[in-house]
Parts: structure tokens; sequence; C-alpha cells
């Protein structure tokens, strides 16, 4: 099964990404390159549980300090080579080289992998979005390649919209889900509920402390009280 999220044929402009989720937990991810991008890209991957193979002469502190940790699961220090894709679930070419990039792009291509040239939207077939997370939600910004710095400028506005009060909410709802599961039989009932909980200041008593009274509120306009799933 092919693991592509994109096109067969280098993105033109205008290319639309669609957000998705992938789980890479346990999965070896592929980045080359040792520099401050190559280190971003990293700990990213590292925050969702990927294996990191890591390809580059040389390294910022900071990678070194994580393979020298045991962090990364794989240091080849040396420049890349083709088989250096092997066995691996996605790849992000991250040198200051651009024709050892665009060698990367191919080599991707050719075995029908998950590929991302950092800053090079054309040679793209996934994009790793600006990330907001509260718990188990994430918002995901993200403006196709064209612009990082507005997709961190949004980041920083929904990072101090969104605070640990929808956190809060989803693990709530996420407690409630089996419940509601018996109480409602199909998603648009479902659906309808929670819209109706959202109507009411559940979030705000939340923000404040009040998590009992949410929970109570909760409950009630779930009509969930009394159900055992």
């Amino acid at each position: 099964m092919s693991n592509r999220v994109g096109p067969s044929r280098p993105p033109g402009p205008g290319k639309v990404f669609y957000p998705m989720f992938v789980d890479l937990e346990g999965r070896r991810c592929l980045v080359v390159g040792g520099g401050p991008v190559a280190t971003e890209k990293v700990e990213k991957l590292l925050d969702h549980g990927a294996a990191v193979r890591l390809v580059s002469p040389e390294l910022t502190p900071e990678l070194a300090a994580l393979v020298e940790s045991g962090r990364i699961a794989e240091h080849r220090a040396r420049p890349y080579r083709p088989e250096d894709l092997e066995d691996c679930f996605l790849v992000i070419a991250a040198t200051n080289l651009d024709a050892i990039n665009r060698m990367i792009w191919q080599d991707a291509e050719a075995r029908d992998m998950v590929c991302n040239v950092v800053d090079v939207p054309q040679l793209c077939n996934f994009i790793v979005p600006s990330i907001v997370r509260r718990g188990e939600l994430a918002l995901a910004i993200s403006t196709g390649g064209a612009s990082p710095v507005v997709a961190k400028h949004i980041r920083r506005r929904l990072d101090e919209t969104f605070g640990p009060e929808w956190e809060a909410l989803v693990d709530l709802l996420r407690d409630v889900r089996e419940e509601l599961k018996v109480r409602y039989r199909d998603m648009p009932s479902r659906r309808d509920a929670v819209e109706r909980l959202m109507e009411t200041d559940v979030v705000q008593r939340l923000a404040a402390g009040d998590e009992r009274g949410a929970r109570e509120l909760a409950r009630r306009v779930l009509d969930i009280e009394g159900v055992v799933a």
C-alpha cells in the first residue's frame, strides 16, 4: 500500500494540501541535513514519537546532544545516499544544497514515498504545519509553504485564544463518549447534542476552574445522566 499523500509529479503553483494527521509513533523517518532547520524538523518528529534516521556529516550542538542521548534512533555521519531512504516512512530534505535536495525528492518520488523539501513547495507532497496543542486537541495552521512567518503569527494568536480549558473540554467529551453512543445511536444526533453543549457556558466554567460544574452541566445538556454504557 502506498504511503503517498500527494500527486505523482511535482505540484505546481496553487497546489492544495489536504490537512491530515498521521500517526508517526514508532515509524522510521529520514531527515537529511544537520543545520538549524534540520534541528527543528527532528525535534518535531521526536515529539510525535518517530524513530529518526539522521544523515549529515555535521550537526548542530542540539542535534549532537540528541544523538548522544540516544533519542535519535540512527545517525549516519556522511553525505546523503539513495539507500538512506530504505525502510523509511517519510523523508524531510533540509540541506542547504539545492542539487542534493532535488536528488532526495527524485529518489523519494521513484519509491512512491512521502517527501518534504524544506521551503520548496513544488518539491513536496506533504507539508509540516504549525501546530497549537491542547492535550488531544490539535490546531494546525499552514500557508501551503507560501509564508511560514504568517503561519507562525497565526499560531501565536491561536495560542493566546485557546487556553487549557479547551483541553479540559476535549477530556470531558472523551470521558462521556461511550455514554453518548448509548444515548444517541447515530452520528447526526450525537453531533446535535454536542452542539447544544457548545452553546452553553461550559468552556467558561472550565476556564474558571469549575470542572465539576462543567461536567454536571454537560451530563444535563447531553441527557446522559444515569445512562450506563
